[in-house]
Parts: C-alpha cells; structure tokens; sequence
C-alpha cells in the first residue's frame, strides 16, 4: 500500500497525478460544467481574484529567479550606457510623433472601463451607465466583456498605488515601452552578442507601429512585451530546468494567454519547452503553481465560452455570418502584404525590417530543411525563439482567417506587431551565420539598420494615425472638460463609455429621445448643472449640404442652445445644451398630469 507522508507530496509522481487531476477538473468546469450565464457571473466575480493570485505567484517566482546565480552575459558599463541611451531616445521619439490618446475606437474605452471597475470594485465588468450617489460614482448594469484581462488588470493595479485617472492606461504603455526594447536587446545579445543586441534594437526600436501603440491604451504592447519575457524565461528554463525557472515559465505564460484573444495558442509551443526541459535533465520536474496552472486558466476558458454564445460580441458586418473563414483569407493576405511593403507615408510599417525579415525567415526555413542535424546543436535561447516563433506564426496564419484582421487596416495593424518580433530575430539569427563565413555581414547588416531607424525618423516626425471618431471624441473631452465645474448629464451620439471615465453621468442620444419625462424632471429639478448634447451632421450632396441623422434628432419639443461646432473630414460636430423640454398637456415625470408645462435649465 502507498504509504502517504510529507515526502511523498514533494515527489513529481504526485505532482504529476495532481496536475493530471486540475487539467480534468479544469476542462469540465471551463468548457462542460457550467452554462455560460453561470460562467459569466463566475468570472465577473472572481475573475479579478484568480488573475491576482497568478500574478502574484509570478511576482514570487522572479523574485527567487532572481536570487539566483543567473551567469553574466557580459554587458559593461559602458555597453550599458550606451544601450540605455539609446534606448531613452528611442523612447522619446516614438512619444513626441503621437499624442497620447486613443489608437483603436471604443475598444480602448472597453478596456479602461474594466480597469475602473477592477479598481473601485473588484469586478471583471464593463460599465454601461454610471450616475454619482451622494459623492460617490457607482457604475451599473455590468457585463463581462470579450477582451483578455491582463492589461486591465494592471491598469487597476496602478490606479491602486497612484489613485484613479484615465491617464494611467497611457503610462503603463510608456513604462512598457523601454522595457520591451531593453528585453529585445538583452534576447538579441545572448543570440549573437553585443552587435545582434544593438541590431536587434536598432531594427525594433525603429518601428512605428511599436511607438504608435506606446501612445495609446490598448493591450497589443503588453502582449508584445509578455512574448518576450516568455522568451527569455523559456530560454533560461531549457539552461537549467529547475523548479523556480519552471513556475517563473509557466506563470508567465498564464498572463501571456490573458494578454490577446489567441495568445492561448503559446502555451502549446511552452508545453514543448517544458517536455525538453524534462528530457535534458533527464527527469519530470513540476512545481506547485505548474500544479494549480489548469484551474488558473478556468476565467479565460469561460470568457471564451461566454464570448463563443454571444453573438453580438462578435461585432460582425451585416453580410458576415462567422467570424472566421476561408473567406477572408486573400483579402487579409493582400492586406499584410500592403501594410508591409509599401513605401508610402500611410502606414505605421519599416520597409527595410519587411524585406529583410522576410528574406531571413526564408533562408532560416531554408537552412533547416536542407540540414536538419543543425538543429540539435541550438543552444537553449535559439529553441526557444524557435518554439516560440513557430507559435507566432501560427498565431498570425490563424489571424488571416479572421473577418477583420487586414493590416493594411489603421486600427487592425497591430495585430502584425508578434510577426516584426519574428523579422528581427531572424535577421539577427542569420545575421550570426552569414558573419561566422564572411566578417562584413555585421557590418551591412547594422548598416542596414541604421537606414531603418533615418527612414523612421521621416515617420516618426509625423502623425501617423487619425480617425475621424476619436478626433470628434478627444474635442468634446477638452470642450466639456475646460467649462467650470459642476454635474453634468452628456447625450451622446457615440459611446458613453468617454464619459463614465470621466466619471460623468451619460446616455445615448437615442435614449434620450425616449426620456423625455425624465430629462423635463431633471431640469426642473436642477439635478445636473448642464445637460449636453453632441450630434454629428453627415454630408448629404457634393456641394456641402449636410443633414442631421435621424439617430442623432432629438424631438421638436427639446429646446438646444448651441454651444460649439467643428468640422472633421466631411462631418460636422456639434454640441448643444438643453435648455427646455416640453411636454404634452396631461404627460409628466412619473406619469403626473399638467397643464402644457415645460422645465427650463437654470
């Protein structure tokens, strides 16, 4: 009979069956158990919870990564310097080309309005309306959105320490920034030195799609980052498998999965790594937190079930029934090939990383066919780039069969930042072999480099993303926000989501053509200081007439005082106040009767 003592726990043939045991209880609660109403409510409750303790135990394991003798790759303080320098103007570039603001309409919002909620009241939610109770604004009618949860989650863990502002999304991008160059020069030195290091750097650091997303506040350069950390972990792992290097690997990758919608794709490749691992050592290796890794990625698994059961999250076009198909493959792929090798001013793209990626990528492939027996003489951060690569790949053919996933598209470019990270490693990769047979490979290829960072430099001087949406969005934030102080109710023709941020009571302007008691009360009753109201007019003949939208119409018996208007493109925004709203004689708040009475704003 097994004999069951405090040893016995330590033993990997246990861990192993209670790995073994989580995964089983992990796929039947996170894909059969649970409905995906329940599994939606679950995850708005303890989503936040469960995302904390992975991040945490993470925490832990770098913290003990770090305690150990990791082995110097050699930087000296000189390098050091100098990486760091030009590192901060790398930095500095990619901040002064753009605004920090919103890159990608509403779904930034979506994840900042997690963020608040994460912050203020521990749920994994969206906010849909929002009203401020005795000095306290709470947010209602909550639902679990699509997007991962990682980015914001860490927005919230920011509003925690430095207090709750809108602002915080974009400097957790701006921290994230230097912190992905650093890491890419630190994966391209161990490489192929100090030169595969400033390549490396040099060829990423030069991107502006990298520093376009530096300036907004979405989740693309977190996923970014997490790529490379997983990378390096991974690498460090396969040097010398051990417990502490195994939960900093898998904790890793747990966030890395949370980071993007296919981001899960990474922890097949990860599994790879970790089996090599266990074979180099010539033993099965499982730590706790790997133990407890299936039953931490229950959220995402019934996010995703929930997402899957919900089709108006899907947010298809009308003549689009799935969200992936064959379909969509050519126009994606004349898309990306658009996107990555066009000269124009257009696009957020480096034509000189484009074609040499591509060119190295293929001559690697190349290499591989032809001579297998090379691949068992990588060393440990080559298998890892590989496994990790081929992961990227995967993950970007998966995202040619998306509906909208054409790079060639401003707010869908982003999805080809993993696939740059590919480019640049490969041109380091065959860099290092080209140089072993002929000593000036270094020097073209650096030189090379350098043409990529002055040809960016033209592009980085410039704007390179504007949307009319966001442009209408940012003018009435500053409008609105530069009037004095005091309570204000916004009917907007967008999304309310701007306003809740700001911690504003806002409905829609087609609710509000449906409230009319409501508002008569409001304004009567001097609730709000101000009530706002932003419309957009549509060109409607090429002689410049313009016409206001039915969806945007508020009714004959709302009284407006316009207050500001300005052109975007072809449209013209405006923002009225409401000053009256008359009722017919016998209709009033709360279904009252009057005489034909009407409420003015004071």
């Amino acid at each position: 009979m097994l004999k069951i003592t405090p040893a016995f726990w330590s033993r990997s043939e246990c861990r192993l069956v209670l790995f073994g045991l989580a995964a089983i209880a992990a796929v039947y609660f996170g894909f059969i158990g649970w409905a995906p109403e329940t599994g939606g409510m679950l995850v708005k409750r303890f989503g936040y919870y469960v995302l904390g303790l992975t991040f945490g135990l993470w925490l832990v394991a770098l913290w003990q990564l770090s305690q150990q003798r990791l082995g110097s790759i050699g930087i000296s303080h000189r390098e050091g310097w100098g990486a760091g320098l030009a590192i901060g103007l790398f930095t500095l570039l990619a901040f002064n080309a753009e605004p920090f603001r919103s890159k990608v309409l509403f779904d930034e919002f979506v994840l900042q309005s997690t963020a608040f909620n994460m912050h203020y009241f521990r749920d994994t939610a969206t906010m849909v309306r929002g009203y401020d109770i005795l000095g306290v604004f709470i947010s209602t009618d909550n639902f679990l959105d699509k997007r991962p949860n990682f980015y914001p989650f860490l927005v919230s863990l920011v509003h925690d320490f430095t207090g709750y502002r809108t602002a915080n999304a974009y400097w957790l991008n701006a921290a994230l920034l230097p912190m992905t160059l650093a890491l890419a020069y630190y994966q391209g030195r161990r490489l192929a030195g100090q030169w595969g290091a400033w390549l490396a750097l040099l060829l990423l650091g030069s991107l502006p799609l990298l520093g376009q997303n530096a300036t907004g506040s979405g989740m693309e350069l977190l996923n970014f980052f997490m790529i490379l950390v997983v990378i390096a972990l991974g690498g460090a792992y396969l040097r010398q498998p051990d417990h502490v290097r195994l939960s900093a690997l898998v904790l890793g990758t747990l966030l890395l999965a949370q980071s993007r919608y296919e981001s899960a794709v990474y922890v097949v490749p990860v599994a790879g790594l970790i089996g090599l691992g266990w074979w180099r050592r010539g033993a099965v290796i499982i730590s706790w937190p790997t133990v407890l890794a299936p039953l931490l990625l229950v959220p995402c698994a019934l996010q995703n079930k929930v997402l899957n059961n919900t089709r108006w999250m899907w947010e298809l076009k009308p003549n689009q029934e799935t969200r992936f198909s064959v379909d969509y493959l050519s126009k994606n792929l004349e898309g990306a090939a658009d996107f990555l090798f066009s000269t124009t001013q257009r696009y957020a793209n480096s034509i000189t990383l484009s074609w040499l990626g591509c060119a190295a990528l293929v001559w690697l492939i190349g290499c591989s066919l032809r001579q297998p027996a090379r691949l068992r003489s990588l060393a440990e951060d080559q298998v890892a780039l590989i496994l990790l690569g081929l992961g990227i790949i995967a993950n970007t053919g998966l995202t040619f069969f998306y509906y909208w996933a054409s790079f060639n598209d401003p707010m869908a470019s982003r999805l080809s930042l993993p696939l740059h990270l590919v480019f640049v490693f490969s041109i380091v990769g065959a860099g290092g072999i080209f140089a072993q047979r002929w000593s000036g490979a270094r020097t073209i290829l650096i030189g090379l480099a350098l043409l990529a960072v002055v040809t960016a430099t033209s592009r980085f001087a410039q704007p390179l993303y504007s949307h009319t949406g966001i442009d209408e969005i940012e003018w009435e934030k500053r409008f609105v926000l530069a009037r004095p102080p005091g309570d204000r109710l916004i009917l907007t023709n967008k999304s309310t989501l701007p306003w809740l941020l700001l911690k504003m009571p806002s409905i829609l302007v087609g609710r509000g053509q449906l409230m009319a008691e409501r508002l008569q009360y409001h304004l009567q009753a001097g609730t709000f200081q101000e009530v706002l109201v932003m419309q957009t007019f549509r060109p409607t003949t090429a002689e410049g007439d313009h016409q206001l939208p039915l969806a945007d119409q508020l009714p004959n018996n709302f009284t407006l005082q316009l207050l500001a208007e300005r052109r975007f493109g072809t449209r013209i925004t405006r923002i009225s106040r409401l000053t009256a709203v008359e009722l017919p004689v016998g209709v009033g708040p709360g279904g009252a009767a009057i005489q034909g009475k009407s409420a003015s704003a004071p």
